[in-house]
């Protein structure tokens, strides 16, 4: 079963991001965004830990979108917290 999901808050500059890297790849925006969440997925072993697998997805969506001129909105919270896994 086909599932659907929302995305709030992306941010414009996300979204520009996503809609080159559409074009570039000849598909259309969703189903660049779909191909990214499969491949994120399928990169992930049922022997990865969650962060590991969080990681992955992580760097795959650094890689994906370095060089377009991607900056992060500044943190909020610069409050470091212990992560257990």
């Amino acid at each position: 079963m086909a599932a659907t999901i929302t995305v709030r808050n992306l941010s414009e500059d996300t979204q520009r991001v996503l809609r080159h890297r559409a074009i570039d790849h000849n598909q259309s925006f969703e189903a660049e965004v779909r191909q990214i969440l499969t491949e994120a997925a399928q990169a992930s072993s049922s022997t990865a830990t969650p962060a590991a697998t969080i990681f992955a997805a992580a760097d795959q969506f650094r890689k994906a979108t370095s060089g377009l001129g991607f900056t992060l909105p500044p943190r909020l919270d610069e409050t470091q917290r212990d992560v257990n896994l």
